[in-house]
C-alpha cells in the first residue's frame, strides 16, 4: 500500500474511531440511518478540510509525506473521497427522510432550529457544485486558469459545508469527540480556505525575481531561463522545484530548478517545455527583464538515500532535476556511482551536447535513449546496461505511466519498493 492510500485510510479510520467512541457514550443510542448520516458527513467534511490544508502548501508536512508532489496527489484523492462520502451522505439522508423509521431515538434535531432550514436547503446545491468542481479538476483538457478559479471557488464552498455540518449536528454529539472533531475540522478548513482566498487576491508569499537570460532549444521546444532573485530567497537543493508567477490572473506554475544555488550570484534557473496553454507562450512570458515571483523551494527529490550506486531516469523534460544534480557534482564527482538514462522522442543536438558536458564534469555515465532510434526504454534495458542494478536505488522523473511501469518491472525482478523514487510532478 502506498503512503498516499495509507494516509487516506488511516485518516478516515481515525474519524470512524471517534464516531464509534462518541456513539457508545450517547445514552439514547443511534439508529442506522441517522448515525450513518452523521458519520458520512464527518468523513466528507474531514477529507475536504484536509485537502484544503494541503492546498496551502505547508512545508512542515513535506518530510512525512515525501514532498509536495506527494501531498498534491493526496489532495486529489481526498477530494475524490470527500465527494464520494458526500454522495453517500445525501443518499442516506434522503432515505432517512422518506422512511422516517431510521435515525436517532431521542433528542432534538439540532441546537440551532432557526438555522436548520437554510442549512438543509444548502445541501443539494452544494453537492451539485462540488460534483462539477471535482469533474473540472480531473479534466486535463480544461485550461489551467479555469481550473485554478474553480479550485478557489471550492475553498469558498467549504465555509458553507462547515455551516451545514455544525448546524445540523445532533445535540447528543456536541459534547463528544465527534463534536470536537467536527468543530476542529470546520475551523481548520475554514482557516485554510480563507488563506487560499487571500493569497489569490494579494498574491502568494515568495521572492521577487527578474529574468536575466534565456536559451531556446527549438528542436525540443524547451527554454532555459535564468533569473536573479531577491535577498529573501534562502537557497535550494538540486532536485527541488518552485512555483513561478508571471501573471497574477494566470497564477503560479511549478517548475523544477535546474541550477545549483550560489548565494554570491543569487541566480536560479528553470528548463521549461512547451506543453500546455501557459508554456506555449513561454518565450514571451520569460523575455529578458521580465519580472516574476518565486515561491519555494519544495520537494524531496534530492537524491539522499545513502546508496553507493544510483540509477537516474529522466524522460523528456523530466531530465531537469538531474541537470541540477549534475551541475552540483561538477568538478567534484563525489558520492554514489551514477548511471543517467535520458529517454526522449525529440532531439536537440545543442541540448544533448550540454547534457553530455554536464555528465562528464560530474563523473556520471550517461545513456541517451532516443525512442525513434533505440525503441522504448524499459526495465530490462536498464538492467542490461547496469549489471549491478540490484544494489542501486532508482530515481525517476517523467511521465507517470512510464515511471509506474518501470517501478512495477524492477520491483518484480528484485528491487526493493523503497529504493524506487518517483517525482509525481502533476499538480492537478
Amino acid at each position: 500500500m502506498s503512503k498516499i492510500s495509507a494516509t487516506v485510510g488511516l485518516f478516515n479510520l481515525a474519524l470512524l474511531g471517534l464516531f464509534v467512541v462518541s456513539v457508545a457514550g450517547v445514552a439514547n443510542g443511534v439508529g442506522s440511518g441517522g448515525g450513518f448520516t452523521q458519520l458520512t458527513g464527518l468523513l466528507s467534511l474531514g477529507m475536504m478540510a484536509f485537502a484544503l490544508i494541503l492546498a496551502t502548501r505547508p512545508r512542515w508536512m513535506e518530510p512525512s509525506m515525501g514532498g509536495l508532489d506527494k501531498m498534491y496527489r493526496l489532495h486529489k484523492w481526498l477530494g475524490i473521497g470527500a465527494l464520494f462520502a458526500a454522495l453517500v451522505h445525501w443518499l442516506i439522508r434522503g432515505g432517512h427522510h422518506r422512511y422516517g423509521a431510521l435515525g436517532w431515538t431521542g433528542g432534538a434535531d439540532t441546537l440551532f432550529p432557526a438555522l436548520a432550514g437554510p442549512a438543509r436547503g444548502l445541501a443539494e446545491p452544494l453537492l451539485v457544485v462540488m460534483i462539477v468542481m471535482v469533474a473540472v479538476a480531473l479534466a486535463r483538457l480544461v485550461p489551467y486558469c479555469f481550473f485554478r478559479r474553480c479550485h478557489l471557488a471550492m475553498a469558498g464552498l467549504f465555509v458553507f459545508f462547515a455551516f451545514h455540518s455544525l448546524v445540523l449536528m445532533r445535540p447528543e454529539l456536541w459534547p463528544t469527540p465527534f463534536g470536537w472533531a467536527t468543530l476542529a475540522l470546520s475551523a481548520a478548513g475554514t482557516a485554510a480556505a480563507l488563506d487560499l482566498i487571500v493569497r489569490h487576491f494579494r498574491g502568494a508569499p515568495g521572492t521577487e525575481a527578474r529574468v536575466v537570460g534565456t536559451r531556446y532549444f527549438p528542436e525540443v521546444k524547451a527554454l532555459e531561463v535564468e533569473l536573479e532573485v531577491g535577498d529573501d530567497w534562502k537557497g535550494h537543493r538540486a532536485g527541488q522545484f518552485a512555483f513561478v508567477t508571471t501573471d497574477a490572473k494566470e497564477g503560479a506554475h511549478p517548475f523544477t530548478l535546474a541550477t545549483v544555488w550560489n548565494p554570491a550570484t543569487r541566480r536560479i534557473g528553470f528548463i521549461v517545455k512547451e506543453l500546455g496553454d501557459f508554456t506555449a507562450d513561454l518565450r514571451r512570458t520569460f523575455r529578458d527583464g521580465a519580472c516574476a515571483r518565486i515561491e519555494g523551494p519544495y520537494g524531496r527529490f534530492t537524491f539522499d538515500d545513502g546508496k553507493p550506486r544510483q540509477i537516474w531516469v529522466g524522460a523528456g523534460i523530466g531530465i531537469t532535476p538531474f541537470v541540477a544534480k549534475l551541475r552540483e557534482r561538477a568538478g567534484n564527482p563525489s558520492g554514489p556511482a551514477v548511471d543517467l538514462f535520458h529517454a526522449t522522442r525529440d532531439v536537440s543536438d545543442d541540448a544533448l551536447a550540454h547534457l553530455r558536458a554536464d555528465a562528464a564534469n560530474a563523473g556520471v555515465r550517461l545513456h541517451v535513449w532516443i525512442s525513434a532510434r533505440d525503441g522504448r526504454l524499459d526495465a530490462r534495458k536498464i538492467m542490461d546496461a547496469v549489471p549491478d542494478w540490484n544494489a542501486a536505488s532508482v530515481w525517476f522523473c517523467g511521465p507517470a505511466d512510464f515511471g509506474d511501469s518501470l517501478r512495477k518491472d524492477l520491483v518484480a525482478t528484485g528491487l526493493s519498493p523503497s529504493d524506487f523514487h518517483q517525482e509525481l510532478f502533476e499538480m492537478r
